[in-house]
């Protein structure tokens, strides 16, 4: 969508790397709790830190700078259009581990536990006992 739709917002210049991943669509209920925008946020983390993805480019509206500010992982803006409620952006993330942490603590998930599904979504052994409750 990037490329293909909003290249004009890079300059023309299209953002292919296999180390760079889209992810535009980044959509939640509104109903959703607070916390469940960070929890997507932190799988996508899971996502660069596990198979070596530096970024992510994506398109959002002008509404989505403060929830990804809130979450604790902003875009680097490569470019707009429009105005108000009509501007769309695209971005550029960077997954670093402040960042990483950061997420997992405003999504109240601790980065054990958002690996250890990781790990158990993609095939990884995991040996940590889960803790059960009566």
């Amino acid at each position: 969508m990037v490329n293909e739709i909003f290249g004009h917002l890079t300059g023309g210049a299209p953002i292919c790397s296999p180390l760079i991943w889209e992810c535009t669509r980044f959509c939640l209920s509104r109903n959703a709790s607070s916390k469940v925008a960070g929890a997507l946020m932190l799988a996508g983390g899971e996502i660069m830190r596990n198979f070596s993805v530096d970024h992510f480019v994506g398109v959002f509206d002008r509404r989505m700078i403060r929830i990804y500010r809130s979450i604790g992982s902003s875009p680097e803006v490569l470019g707009s259009e429009g105005f108000g409620r009509d501007q769309v952006n695209v971005g550029l993330w960077e997954f670093t581990p402040d960042s990483y942490d950061m997420v997992a603590k405003r999504a109240g998930i601790a980065p054990e536990i958002s690996q250890m599904w990781f790990e158990r979504s993609f095939g990884g052994s995991v040996a940590q006992p889960i803790a059960l409750s009566a």
